[in-house]
């Protein structure tokens, strides 16, 4: 498994509640510090992305990402992307797409339903829904 896929997952763990894993260190087992940074200012964009840093207390793990949320609706996937309809800040529909990590089934289940979501983005990848 490639490093930036890997770390995609521990991060997704991270805001996994449901997950033993949640905010803890995959190479010690320590508790893990989640440090989001100033917004990073981008009139463009339909979201406030952060950098974000997860480091452990007990040892030198740390993984740095540009992270943001996104509320939108599953419009098209497939196996590497997947395509959100949202909206910008002044209102207009938006469609974004990003590479993720995803179930197939839980996008097949948004795309059909097609319910408002939250979505978790890290470094341009979605790697979890998250409301």
């Amino acid at each position: 498994m490639g490093y930036k896929k890997k770390n995609m997952e521990i991060l997704a763990d991270i805001w996994n509640q449901t997950e033993d894993k949640s905010m803890i260190c995959p190479e010690c087992g320590g508790k893990l510090i989640l440090v989001q940074v100033e917004p990073i200012q981008d009139a463009e964009n339909a979201y406030i992305p952060y950098d974000t840093v997860i480091e452990c207390s007990n040892c030198n793990f740390n993984i740095k990402a540009e992270s943001f949320t996104i509320l939108g609706s599953v419009k098209t996937f497939d196996v590497g992307h997947v395509e959100i309809g949202s909206w910008s800040p002044s209102g207009s529909r938006v469609l974004s797409k990003y590479e993720h990590i995803l179930d197939y089934e839980t996008l097949k289940h948004l795309r059909e339903s097609g319910e408002l979501v939250e979505f978790l983005v890290a470094d341009n990848q979605v790697i979890e829904v998250i409301g």
